[in-house]
């Protein structure tokens, strides 16, 4: 993962230069977005987003979000009240706590983590299934029933 990488390197995700702390003492009040690195131990309320570039963002054990997340590199270990999307990766340290829907192309999950909602992985190949047709699942529900009694 990018952390455990020295500074040095030309992406973005590796450019420790470009780095914000919003800390315990802070409250943020409205939507930000941002490029680089953003280390919340603070409170946010409000949208996090990245710019162009792309970023990664970290949300320390005193950290909490009350909005929505949309950043291809996200770390929790503190609070969020929204949905996270994380279009790279995502890890749930032994803190986090999501209320909301988890939205990941690769995700770790530490024993501790909690979710409260959905998992739900960006893969074009699920994306693009086809609902289930409701007609077809009770045929072939009866079909089991009828096995069983058989």
């Amino acid at each position: 993962m990018g952390r455990d990488k020295k500074a040095g390197g030309s992406a973005p995700q590796q450019d420790y230069r470009n780095h914000t702390l919003i800390a315990p003492s802070a409250t943020v009040k409205g939507d930000i977005e941002f490029t680089g690195g953003l280390h919340v131990q603070g409170t946010v309320e409000g949208n996090i987003s990245v710019g162009k570039e792309g970023g990664r963002l970290i949300i320390g054990e005193t950290g909490v979000v009350k909005g929505q997340i949309e950043v291809p590199q996200v770390v929790v270990n503190g609070r969020v009240e929204g949905d996270v999307r994380a279009t790279e990766n995502l890890e749930l340290a032994e803190k986090a706590s999501v209320e909301g829907n988890v939205y990941y192309l690769m995700i770790e999950m530490v024993m501790g983590a909690r979710v409260n909602g959905k998992l739900v992985r960006l893969d074009d190949e699920r994306r693009n299934l086809p609902a289930p047709d409701k007609k077809k699942a009770a045929a072939n529900e009866e079909k089991v029933a009828a096995a069983d009694n058989s």
